[in-house]
């Protein structure tokens, strides 16, 4: 009787080991199964073929080409590194399609956003020198911007040079903030606000969007972008000044007086100015006399 339960307790040891190796065993399959389940979540990144060059005209602007692979959904894209990154917003990108884009660094960087994971598709190297403005050689960013905001009540640039996406980047609310460059200064990025906008010999690489009374631009002054007025914002535009992009009116009054515009205008007739000398509209390069405004709607 006392060897039967000596031996009884002899075996225990090893059934407790057999267990253990068989929870450990359970232990590490949940586990596997559940990492592979998590890489199966993953979006796989979609495979294309694209280049960035710079084009023959002397305003910054670059060429982006899909030269094959995957199409790209622009609702999942964004380039990084140029005026507008939602420049493929509304577009379906396939093999043999190009866009024009402005960098404003000397990288840009194509990101595709999946469901659940986002991957860099592809980073280009921008030569500085065919910017339009060095970024290397501007210290101004947005945190400056920002300051000059908090201390004058507006944003006031008189030979300065900044970086920034006026509203987009900011921290600091400038909703009805009043925008004032002059004196050669240039600010590199999109300016949106809700109050006036006022360019004297200066430059904005990027788009103008206002909600104000007015967006003026003269004595030279170049915009690399659109100017977008909202509901009853007025536009003038003169002095042999230049916009690259389009200019679009809503219900309110255009001035055109010796300007260059290289998009198309989007006003009704009625905001369209009767007389406009010396300026012309168009990619080609249309009399302001001649040329008939686009819809409103259509922008």
């Amino acid at each position: 009787m006392q060897g039967v339960q000596t031996g009884g307790r002899a075996i225990s040891p090893v059934i407790g080991v057999v267990l253990l190796v068989a929870i450990v065993v359970a232990l590490a399959a949940g586990a596997g199964a559940m990492i592979f389940s998590l890489t199966d979540e993953s979006d796989p990144q979609p495979n294309a073929r694209l280049s960035l060059e710079p084009t023959d005209d002397a305003n910054g602007t670059f060429v982006l080409r899909h030269a094959g692979g995957a199409n790209l959904t622009g609702a999942e894209t964004r380039l990084i590194g140029v005026v507008s990154e939602d420049a493929l917003l509304d577009e379906q990108f396939v093999a043999g399609e190009e866009i024009k884009v402005r960098p404003v660094t000397d990288e840009v960087t194509l990101v595709w956003y999946g469901e659940n994971t986002d991957h860099v598709l592809q980073r280009f190297d921008v030569e500085p020198s065919s910017l339009l403005y060095d970024p290397t050689e501007i210290d101004n960013r947005c945190d400056w911007v920002a300051d000059d905001v908090k201390a004058n009540g507006d944003l006031d640039m008189s030979d300065d040079k900044g970086i920034c996406n006026v509203k987009e980047d900011l921290d600091t609310a400038i909703d009805d903030v009043n925008i004032d460059l002059d004196s050669g200064s240039a600010l590199i990025g999109n300016l949106d606000t809700d109050g006036d906008v006022d360019l004297d010999s200066s430059d904005v690489v990027g788009s103008i969007t206002s909600d104000a009374d007015d967006i003026t631009i003269t004595s030279n002054s170049n915009v690399y972008g659109d100017i977008v007025a909202q509901s009853d914002t007025n536009i003038d535009i003169d002095g042999n000044s230049y916009v690259d992009g389009a200019v679009v009116v809503n219900d309110g009054s255009l001035s055109l007086d010796n300007v260059s515009i290289d998009g198309h205008v989007y006003a009704d007739d009625s905001d369209f100015p009767g007389s406009c000398p010396d300026t012309t509209i168009g990619p080609s390069d249309t009399s302001c006399s001649e040329y008939d405004p686009r819809d409103p709607d259509d922008y």
